[in-house]
């Protein structure tokens, strides 16, 4: 076909794939679940609960709750429905989000129903309904999939963002239940005694939301097992006669494969700047209102000053892949998978790699008190076999049919461990990255197809976009009276946006071009009448019609897509704002193009981000100069604004600098834009040999410090003086400069981050040489591969970054193939409207 799949697997796949099949069965295994029926847990024995009749019938009816649409995305797009795992359906052309849903959620209840009942803990339940909470508690009846009523179920499921980063939808939810309860009091229906109310928080409850909920009455019924609940302990003072319960849970999905290559936790927040951007700002098909994302992780720990809840939720994903990486055939037997080399840039990246080697020693003594709890199990296991110097110690051999085998925990473990018998990668070196150390990058216009996409119509979270289906058909005669949405997904799981998506603005419609004749010379070949056909022949030809009709399709979307993404990028207002950056990248003053945006009443986020971008550029904006604007805004935009930017201040984005007698030209920037090679102007977008071609020039500067660490960051003693620090971190400032860079390895036992700092650092990272398995158990093409470099950005990272990293990762020259972990996807509008009121 015209874009055949690649042969070479991606790097970590056996992670990729566990992690999506873990997280699908975590969120299926807690719709199952039912906190009501009574558990042993090796416990004595108590008197069981006996729910009523209503509620222990066959079939339960739960309505699923969501805190906001970006959640409920999120969970129904890359959980639910991922490439390894649900129903898959005949495309018969391109599908609204509202039928698309509908469709996963009709695959859930049959899954639901066909596996339901099979533990203890588990029920056949039914979702009734997937809706979303507003203010107030609140339901928004146009995300509501099927017709359903509170009434029909007997469970209320919400599933809230967990960790402390959504406060608001945990109060929307508690006020939404008050309703139901007392609802259900007003009516005294015999159908509601026992309706349950389930607080599902992802990837965890913390103590503070535990306490949070309870200062608003809302406590778990079931904290002290069914137990308490079977002798009468009534513990919500809310509840009344109608006998509804309460159950706080967590469902640990932190980390979603968006991508073979780029694993996010999907932090998406509130709304921000939506309440003051003007109505008019969706494009062609931007979304409105709540479905307009915004990234939490910066807010969360720059504004509400709660670094330490992103700090501990990042490193305990960390957590989870170092534990997947145990299966990995190189992994060192001592480490278990602990990722031997750890660089951290910035003071997010120190507190996160603290928080790191602070969790893997409190797992390392939770291990040894396993293993001496083992240890007892083995040694009752041995005193039980015959000591006749005929058997092993291990294992009890059979000689008969009557004789069971039996294998020790401590060898059945071992056996566990050691069945890969292929060459299976593993995470050789992590770099951590705060995204404060460069927040010029997200304030610039990506010019590459998907950072464009996302700049004209906004990729929503769970790797989506929303378009008009006019744009896509638009020979389409039904559609011009009436026009709908449609939502096209963009990851790997189409080959051609696999291609297409790294491609510079110049050459992406040449491209598409070349695949559509690609597409249709295949075609012909085999259709063209003076060619005779075997019948082995034309049954393959049959076989590869959905193939060809898949392909088709895509082709003809991403081609109405490509042109009008190239439409905006040539429109004059495009250019102008492409030049501007440019010139302020250039370390020059650009206020005029700011007011006359101010003057014309234009979308806040475009002159934020240029205003943003010339504070950074420039060491600040002049306080006689920051004070005009600042009255220009008011007039304009209204006093709400002063809030806004003093949030803005808080974060770093602005600076107001008093001007001085002499004011230097050196600014920090302008320090780090040339010991860092940040622009090069030389670049060639059809043939690039440098990861500037995704801005026409400029390099993002997270990309030129990975490339740096490849060196040692040799010669960057002033670069690195630069790189902004924490006041009060002490970690760090035996690593470099109070905390804004730290370079260590992990060893076994595990140790603190500030012991090993003592050590001298190891070698750069390019010069680290590990071989990924024995040779004589790879196969000839694994031989090849690259070591694995995982590279975190706390705080989110852009199209743009994720585009000149994976053109770093398949440069030969580089040493690592590059798998990206982030907090969320970024661009400059998302986290504006993250960091206002």
């Amino acid at each position: 076909m015209a874009t055949p799949p690649s042969n070479n697997p991606p790097p970590l796949a056996h992670i990729t794939t566990t992690l999506r099949q873990d997280n699908r069965s975590l969120l299926l295994s807690t719709l199952q679940y039912d906190p009501r029926t009574p558990t042993t847990n090796g416990q004595d024995p108590i008197t069981p609960y006996h729910p009523p009749e209503s509620i222990s019938s066959e079939l339960q009816r739960q309505n699923l709750i969501f805190g906001t649409s970006h959640l409920r995305r999120t969970l129904l797009r890359n959980v639910l429905r991922n490439k390894d795992g649900g129903k898959r359906r005949k495309q018969k052309g391109n599908k609204t989000q509202v039928e698309e849903e509908e469709e996963m959620m009709s695959d859930l209840n049959e899954e639901l129903l066909a596996t339901g009942g099979g533990g203890l803990n588990a029920s056949r339940k039914c979702i009734t309904g997937s809706n979303i909470l507003s203010t107030n508690g609140q339901i928004l009846s146009p995300y509501t999939l099927t017709p359903s009523n509170d009434h029909d179920a007997s469970i209320t499921t919400y599933i809230l963002r967990g960790g402390g980063f959504d406060l608001p939808s945990i109060s929307n939810a508690v006020l939404h239940r008050r309703k139901m309860v007392g609802m259900l009091n007003r009516q005294q229906r015999s159908s509601f005694t026992g309706h349950l109310f389930r607080f599902v928080f992802v990837p965890r409850m913390t103590e503070v939301e535990r306490s949070f909920l309870g200062e608003l009455g809302v406590v778990d019924d079931f904290e002290g097992g069914v137990s308490s609940i079977s002798m009468g302990v009534v513990r919500d003072s809310v509840r009344g006669s109608t006998g509804a319960l309460t159950s706080l849970e967590s469902l640990p999905i932190d980390l979603i494969p968006l991508d073979d290559d780029v694993w996010s936790l999907e932090l998406a927040g509130g709304s921000g700047l939506q309440s003051v951007v003007h109505e008019g700002d969706a494009g062609a098909g931007k979304s409105g209102g709540l479905d307009v994302p915004s990234a939490a992780c910066m807010r969360h720990s720059d504004v509400e000053g709660c670094e330490a809840d992103v700090a501990d939720v990042v490193a305990r994903s960390l957590m989870k892949l170092q534990f997947l990486n145990r299966d990995a055939a190189t992994a060192d037997k001592e480490l278990r998978g602990a990722i031997s080399r750890v660089q951290g840039l910035g003071p997010l990246a120190t507190a996160v790699i603290d928080r790191m080697m602070t969790l893997r020693m409190e797992e390392e003594k939770l291990e040894v008190q396993g293993e001496d709890e083992a240890d007892d199990e083995e040694d009752q296991y041995q005193s039980d076999l015959p000591m006749d110097g005929t058997r092993s110690m291990d294992e009890v051999v059979s000689d008969g049919e009557d004789v069971e085998i039996r294998v020790s925990p401590s060898r059945r473990k071992e056996n566990q461990a050691s069945d890969g018998s292929h060459c299976v990668p593993s995470i050789e070196a992590l770099l951590v990255i705060d995204r404060k150390i460069d927040l010029v990058t997200p304030m610039l216009t990506p010019l590459t197809y998907e950072g464009l996409i996302d700049d004209v119509l906004e990729i929503q979270v769970g790797g989506c976009v929303s378009v008009q289906r006019s744009l896509l058909e638009p020979d389409d005669d039904e559609l011009q009276s009436k026009d709908s949405t449609v939502v096209l997904t963009l990851n790997d799981s189409d080959p051609l946006y696999k291609e297409v998506r790294n491609i510079h603005v110049e050459i992406f419609g040449t491209f598409l071009q070349n695949q559509a004749k690609a597409l249709k010379e295949s075609h012909s070949q085999f259709t063209n009448k003076e060619t005779a056909r075997d019948l082995t022949e034309i049954h393959q030809f049959v076989k590869q019609i959905p193939v060809f009709t898949r392909n088709l399709r895509s082709l003809t979307n991403h081609i109405h897509i490509a042109e009008l993404v190239k439409s905006s990028a040539e429109a004059s207002t495009f250019r102008q704002r492409w030049q501007t950056e440019r010139s302020m990248l250039e370390s020059e003053p650009c206020y005029e193009v700011i007011e006359d945006l101010i003057a014309s009443g234009e979308t806040p986020y475009r002159w934020l981000c240029l205003l943003c971008l010339q504070s950074l550029t420039s060491n600040g904006i002049k306080a006689t100069k920051y004070d005009a604007l600042r009255r220009e805004v008011v007039q304009t935009y209204g006093y709400e604004f002063l809030l806004v930017l003093n949030d803005l201040e808080k974060a770093g984005f602005l600076r107001k600098r008093e001007t001085l007698w002499m004011d230097s030209m050196a600014t920090s920037y302008s320090t780090l834009r040339k010991a860092l090679n940040l622009i090069n102007a030389e670049v060639d977008p059809a043939n690039p040999d440098d990861p500037a071609y995704v801005s026409s020039g400029y390099c993002p500067m997270t990309v030129r410090w990975i490339q740096a660490s490849m060196r040692g960051y040799t010669g960057l003693d002033e670069a690195m003086r630069e790189l902004p620090t924490a006041a009060g971190v002490g970690v760090g400032s035996g690593g470099g400069g109070g905390g804004r860079w730290i370079d260590v390895e992990q060893r076994s036992p595990p140790e603190s981050l500030v012991d090993a700092m003592k050590r001298p650092r190891a070698q750069s990272l390019g010069t680290v040489e590990k071989s990924h398995s024995d040779p004589s158990q790879c196969h000839d093409g694994d031989l090849n591969k690259k070591p694995v470099l995982l590279v975190y950005f706390v705080g989110g990272v852009t199209y743009m970054e994720v585009a000149a990293l994976r053109f770093l990762s398949k440069r030969p020259s580089f040493p690592y193939s590059l798998v990206i972990c982030t907090t969320e996807i970024v661009n400059g509008r998302k986290l504006l409207q993250s960091l206002s009121c």
